[in-house]
């Protein structure tokens, strides 16, 4: 790597707190660089916690619009309901407790910028309105007819597969093509561990200085540690987990043993991409008793089940064949199921799956789990609240 390369590394780190000088950051900060200075739309992809938000904010600061609102919509934690006036606006009177004109999302980044984290969870009806504005800069606030105009730069950020997304019906074409003008996509950090002692440096120092101690370093054995672990958060979890420890440790030299009572135990979860069907793939267990980590990712997986029934029913006849139980019970030793046995839930008389009961059951165990927090709930299961305020709502659960 050149001397001139790695200074503007450095200046990126500095300024916007993206650092890596693997190939693949390398290749996304350099279309970054690039794509900034237009008015070019830009979809950045990549798994949860890979720093998507954090390229948006970047995007906004190295533009022309700099000095202009940069706005925040979080597509997947607003209602369905009342997305379409949030973004757009709303006239009063438009709807039930419209009590005055308000102004939507577009309108307070009017000659800034506006970004839409998880756009795939915008429903089909509102993307209309999006490619109206993406195409000619036109909307109308919601019990309005009268054309507004704005002038606003466009990025979006998702954890889906768009293009399966487009095949499956659920997102439009035309808007997906129009949103990819420029793709950057954000490796998950197992991609990249040689970046891992750069980041783990970054976060600590950072925390160091916020908490007033000094950072003391961290032994080879310790960082083989940290990059031979899966990172399933990507860098998110690796800033929680640096950042928790230099502060709980007050700065002092990490160790194994140290590192081992913050490091969570390791799942074990494949190379592969994400599935477009479930954000999280199945993996056949590896012992008679499956881990609650198993469990976990088959209860994740059935919460896309509208997405790829058959694919699920399949993976489930397996588990069920191995006594895996889908209540939250504890399993069989043996491998096989006797005749005799009680029929699992979630399985009717006839041997076949009932999704919907196993769905409802995992939504109850992530609430159980998180003491009802829906927001950590939601994050847990892999979906997005208004999802799971949906699903709340349609098993009647409190």
């Amino acid at each position: 790597m050149s001397t001139a390369t790695r200074q503007v590394l450095r200046q990126i780190e500095t300024r916007f707190g993206i650092v890596g000088e693997s190939p693949v950051m390398v290749q996304a900060i350099s279309r970054l660089l690039q794509v900034a200075p237009t008015d070019l739309t830009v979809l950045i992809t990549g798994e949860t916690g890979t720093g998507k938000e954090v390229f948006a904010h970047a995007l906004h600061d190295l533009s022309n619009r700099k000095k202009q609102p940069f706005v925040s919509v979080n597509c997947g934690a607003i209602p369905e309901t009342l997305l379409e006036s949030e973004l757009f606006g709303a006239e009063k009177g438009a709807f039930t407790g419209a009590v005055e004109q308000r102004k939507g999302f577009f309108e307070a980044a009017h000659k800034g910028t506006i970004f839409l984290d998880e756009i795939g969870e915008m429903p089909i009806g509102t993307q209309v309105k999006l490619l109206r504005i993406l195409e000619s800069g036109e909307f109308s606030r919601l019990g309005s007819s009268t054309n507004q105009k704005v002038d606003v730069r466009v990025t979006a950020a998702t954890n889906r597969d768009l293009l399966y997304e487009v095949r499956q019906g659920r997102f439009r074409q035309d808007l997906f093509f129009r949103l990819n003008s420029v793709n950057i996509h954000l490796p998950p950090l197992r991609q990249h561990p040689d970046d891992i002692p750069l980041l783990v440096e970054y976060f600590a120092r950072r925390a160091a200085d916020k908490n007033g101690v000094s950072f003391e370093g961290i032994d080879d054995g310790a960082m083989s540690m940290l990059e031979a672990y899966r990172w399933q958060g990507n860098v998110r979890e690796l800033r929680n987990v640096v950042e928790t420890m230099v502060t709980l440790e007050r700065g002092q030299h990490v160790t194994v043993e140290m590192l081992q009572r913050y490091l969570p135990a390791d799942t074990e979860a494949d190379d592969a991409p994400i599935a477009p069907a479930a954000l999280m793939r199945i993996q056949e267990p590896q012992q008679a008793t499956p881990s609650s980590a198993d469990m976990q990712m088959l209860y994740r997986a059935l919460l896309q089940v509208s997405t790829d029934v058959n694919e699920i029913k399949s993976v489930l006849r397996h588990l069920l064949s191995m006594n895996v139980p889908v209540d939250g019970e504890e399993s069989s030793t043996a491998l096989a199921v006797r005749k005799e046995a009680p029929r699992p839930a979630g399985v009717n008389h006839d041997g076949e799956l009932n999704l919907q009961v196993l769905e409802r059951r995992a939504i109850e165990a992530a609430l159980r789990k998180t003491q009802g927090n829906r927001r950590d709930a939601a994050e847990l299961l892999g979906i997005s609240e208004r999802t799971l305020y949906r699903k709340i709502d349609e098993y009647g659960l409190q």
